[in-house]
């Protein structure tokens, strides 16, 4: 029961974005066709009035705003999200070229950053007080309170230029053919590596301090001095009492900032041209796209309410007290 409702919840919230996401883009300044005729870009076009006529009916947005708005709803429902005005190919097909990319460095970034985040944090709240947790607060606040381009930049210098040991930009080597699958993987590998570590750098500081206050909370708890009084070791009690207990807003947290890590590797995309969907919004706001604008805007909405569904069901699992509220 507690499953359908929150469906049923979901489904609401999702048609409610959708709409949002439709209306955001037309209300941006300038229209879908202003980056031809713009004197500021790089190859600007004379365009008449009866040309631009024939192209907005060509994108379909020469119709009411009500009946577009129709045929963007009954498209979605159809898995079709329609032509890109900038790149001149289906929505959906952009989206997954460059879908692919963002899912390897944010999933990559995300598990990595949330798994050093709850072992930092718990060892730091283990040992309240002492040098070890000293040096993690002073060490966690000094890096996570740079922005993420800003540690992009800095790595880029110092990895790059100076070192020379990573890539400067894209997801793979252009033009390059491998000898076999394993140095595929190894070249995606190098070129992920910077990206990944300006992303875990810039994130890993929410995830540990959450996890400390935590975990603070949790060993002040009844049951954690019940099970000193047993006998149990100190090690059984952190991993299988304090820190399964004190997962529960790290839950939320991660579900919370899914989408904004997809939106938010827009800088670090740019720093190293990655080629992620950060990048292609980037694009799509720059040219006023407006159908590729809604594709992205839908892969976001997808992307926060299936984590947040995904985090209700963990709760529960978690606490199962949740499935009966």
């Amino acid at each position: 029961m507690h499953q359908i409702s929150k469906l049923a919840y979901y489904f609401v919230i999702v048609l409610i974005i959708l709409s949002i996401n439709f209306f955001l883009p037309r209300v941006m300044p300038g229209d879908a066709l202003s980056y031809l005729t713009d004197p500021g870009a790089d190859m600007p076009v004379r365009m008449t009035e009866e040309k631009g006529e024939i192209l907005l009916a060509y994108y379909g947005l020469d119709k009411p705003l009500s009946e577009q708005y129709i045929n963007y709803m009954v498209g979605i429902i159809r898995g079709d999200l329609g032509l890109s005005i900038y790149y001149n190919d289906p929505v959906l097909e952009v989206i997954l070229s460059r879908m692919k990319w963002t899912l390897l460095l944010v999933g990559t970034s995300t598990a990595i950053y949330i798994t050093l985040g709850i072992l930092l944090g718990a060892t730091s709240a283990w040992a309240r007080g002492r040098k070890k947790d000293m040096a993690l607060l002073i060490s966690i606040l000094s890096i996570s309170s740079f922005p993420s381009f800003f540690i992009g930049i800095l790595m880029v210098i110092f990895f790059v230029v100076k070192l020379g040991i990573f890539p400067l930009s894209g997801a793979q080597t252009a033009f390059a053919t491998y000898s076999n699958p394993l140095e595929e993987i190894f070249d995606i590998l190098h070129h992920l590596v910077l990206p990944a570590a300006t992303l875990i750098i810039s994130h890993i500081g929410g995830t540990y301090f959450l996890m400390r206050n935590s975990m603070l909370g949790v060993l002040g708890e009844d049951y954690i001095m019940t099970a000193r009084a047993k006998g149990l070791s100190e090690r059984y009690i952190l991993h299988k009492h304090a820190i399964k207990n004190a997962l529960l807003p790290i839950v939320t947290m991660t579900a919370m900032t899914a989408g904004f890590m997809v939106t938010g590797t827009i800088f670090v995309e740019m720093v190293y041209a990655y080629p992620g969907i950060g990048n292609l919004l980037y694009n799509a706001v720059s040219y006023n796209d407006y159908p590729l604008l809604q594709g992205i805007f839908l892969f976001i909405t997808i992307t926060i309410v299936g984590a947040n569904f995904i985090a209700d069901m963990i709760y529960i699992r978690l606490d199962p007290r949740v499935n009966h509220e």
